[in-house]
């Protein structure tokens, strides 16, 4: 099958899982940013991965406008994996029957700017607020403000025997 795996990655974690998904496959891997509606239709079955902020794929819409069927998407995050995120994300991103994979990655400071900086700032602080922290709360409040990486090349493996099912 002539494919792609198409991302948008902030910090370099969903770059990186595109690689391996995109090496596991035998397709190229690229930004989102540096490939054109045009191009995309020229392939049978496209990958997407975008990075989550606040359980929304960033980069998604994007993707739906240009190829509205046909697709797999990855979505890489700082949590760690479980049901209940997973369900979140596929209902917050209108998901339905799209084939979705979690992945999770980490989180480098560094590479934020400030904006964002302090946009996760003011989060943990009102994580730290509240007085009925969830698991995902007390892991946010511990996460946030340090940089990590949980990312795993093995975790692509139920993407990748799903895609090559097809």
């Amino acid at each position: 099958m002539n494919r792609i795996v198409v991302y948008q990655s902030e910090t370099g974690f969903t770059r990186q899982y595109a690689e391996w998904i995109g090496s596991a496959l035998g397709c190229e891997a690229r930004p989102i940013k540096h490939i054109s509606a045009q191009e995309l239709k020229q392939y049978e079955g496209v990958i997407f991965g975008g990075w989550i902020m606040g359980n929304m794929i960033m980069g998604l819409e994007k993707i739906r406008k240009e190829i509205p069927c046909n697709y797999i998407v990855f979505a890489v995050g700082i949590s760690p994996k479980s049901d209940v995120l997973i369900r979140e994300i596929k209902e917050q991103n209108k998901l339905g029957d799209t084939p979705f994979f979690y992945l999770e990655g980490g989180l480098c400071q560094e590479q934020l700017g400030v904006v964002k900086r302090m946009m996760l700032k003011m989060v943990k602080k009102s994580v730290l607020k509240k007085e009925n922290k969830t698991e995902q709360d007390l892991f946010m409040a511990r996460a946030l403000g340090t940089s990590f990486d949980h990312s795993d090349e093995t975790f692509i493996q139920p993407l990748v025997d799903f895609a090559l099912s097809e």
